[in-house]
């Protein structure tokens, strides 16, 4: 496993994301996809409501690993005085490593939220939901739709949201199918799912991801939590 660090340089001559962790022994493809897809998309992160807040964020990359980010939105300023700077700490995985994580993650969580978003998964009023958001969500290609999930933003929602999110990412189930197929069923899946638990904004984002409500433009199809 390898571990970097894409943060925002406040001092020197050249200021702004940056690698703050070596990447010269890396794929220069892999850190091409790194730079371009650890950070959550959409604008408003200097948003106050989203200070502390966290992301996860979960791509493949040419090297054939997982990336996993954690990004968290932090309360500091650039030197215009504008806030929303956010600093990704980013895990590099093998596939089996990575699904041994996110079992982990999801261990590590409280017993009681886990049981709350292992029986919202489970009922039948989610499956619908799911069927319903597929079925009006233009996908990208037959095989490679996009599920949204979204919310009223606050750290307690979004707690309940992400474990949902991992629930998904690390088990086979019949919403997860719904999502992706297993690429033991199908040749064509991608080899993981790829997810973020916090975006603002959909475009060029991952497979399943999570936007607050008050981001989400009225018309766009996402299967609402809570």
């Amino acid at each position: 496993m390898r571990h970097l660090t894409l943060d925002y340089r406040l001092e020197g001559d050249r200021r702004g994301y940056a690698f703050t962790t070596p990447t010269d022994d890396l794929d220069p493809e892999t850190v091409k996809t790194l730079w371009r897809c650890a950070m959550p998309r959409g604008q408003g992160w200097d948003d106050p409501l989203l200070v502390g807040a966290q992301s996860l964020k979960c791509f493949g990359v040419p090297s054939g690993e997982i990336a996993l980010a954690e990004v968290i939105v932090t309360d500091l300023r650039d030197e215009t005085g504008r806030m929303g700077i956010r600093r990704a700490k980013i895990g590099l995985r093998s596939p089996a490593e990575h699904d041994a994580h996110l079992r982990a993650r999801v261990s590590a969580m409280p017993a009681a939220l886990v049981a709350d978003a292992e029986a919202r998964l489970t009922s039948r009023e989610w499956a619908l939901l799911f069927r319903k958001q597929r079925r009006h969500q233009p996908p990208r290609s037959v095989v490679k739709p996009q599920t949204i999930l979204t919310a009223p933003y606050s750290p307690d929602v979004w707690a309940f949201v992400e474990a949902c999110i991992l629930l998904l990412a690390s088990r086979t189930t019949l919403l997860s199918n719904l999502i992706e197929v297993s690429p033991k069923v199908n040749p064509f899946a991608d080899r993981t799912l790829s997810f973020t638990t916090l975006a603002l904004d959909a475009r060029d984002e991952t497979r399943l991801i999570a936007i607050p409500q008050h981001r989400l433009p009225e018309d766009t199809p996402a299967v609402r939590v809570g």
